[in-house]
């Protein structure tokens, strides 16, 4: 007998978005702080530790929970997950959703400095401040060894989870819907990083599911994730930009 993908009702997808948000919470606001304040360690070096105590346990539950449901075969857990080669429709998704992101998140900024410039209004924060750190110089520059690993479980994680396990269920229950309502709970999820940030990214929550919700490829996820998130903070880190 095939095994087949069951609905989930707004109440267990909320349940699935809130719990890890509210660790989330606890990992930003107290732990890192606690390291930072206590460890003399690079303040990026305790970012990248607490969002590998975040992300980690994400990918092995997406896996767990695939399991969970009766999906014990590699190919199954991989169809299931929807992890599938890409199309030119897949690529043509991920390279309009990422410049049409960059593009939105470029206004959103105008608007504020415009906002700022013109009525005084502070402009956007677009880095709180467990994350808030200088430039590597020197040997500093090997701690991008450690963000690669983290890097990976970040974008992998929270796609496994969030778009690969949770969405197809919420395509049963919410039909045409569910990316917006994926998108709504990823919000959740950012909370931690305080309103400024939920505002600057409101581009990758919503067109993000979008390009997975047409696709049926969590792979597009991924890579849009992984073009938004990784050539920037480099940039940053290594001082190109700030």
């Amino acid at each position: 007998m095939a095994i087949t993908v069951k609905p989930i009702s707004l109440l267990k997808s909320f349940m699935l978005f809130l719990i890890p948000s509210l660790y989330f919470i606890l990992i930003t606001w107290v732990l890192i702080p606690i390291m930072n304040s206590s460890l003399e360690i690079h303040p990026a070096l305790s970012w990248f530790i607490g969002a590998l105590l975040v992300f980690v346990p994400l990918f092995f539950l997406a896996f767990f929970l695939t399991k969970k449901d009766g999906f014990k075969i590699k190919t199954e857990i991989y169809d299931r997950l929807r992890l599938k080669k890409l199309s030119k429709k897949d690529w043509k998704y991920i390279i309009i959703s990422s410049v049409s992101i960059f593009v939105i998140t470029g206004l959103i900024f105008g608007v504020s400095k415009f906002l700022h410039n013109s009525f005084g209004i502070r402009e956007l924060r677009s880095t709180p401040g467990f994350m808030d750190f200088e430039p590597f110089v020197g040997k500093e520059k090997l701690l991008l060894l450690v963000w690669i690993f983290m890097f990976f479980f970040n974008i992998c994680g929270e796609e496994l989870l969030w778009r690969g396990y949770i969405m197809p269920r919420q395509e049963l229950k919410h039909k045409q819907y569910a990316w917006i309502v994926n998108g709504v709970l990823w919000i959740i999820f950012h909370a931690c990083f305080g309103l400024d940030l939920i505002i600057i990214i409101l581009p990758v929550v919503f067109i993000l599911p979008y390009a997975v919700y047409k696709t049926k490829n969590t792979i597009v996820g991924i890579l849009i994730h992984a073009i938004l998130n990784g050539p920037m903070f480099i940039l940053v880190s290594l001082g190109v930009i700030s």
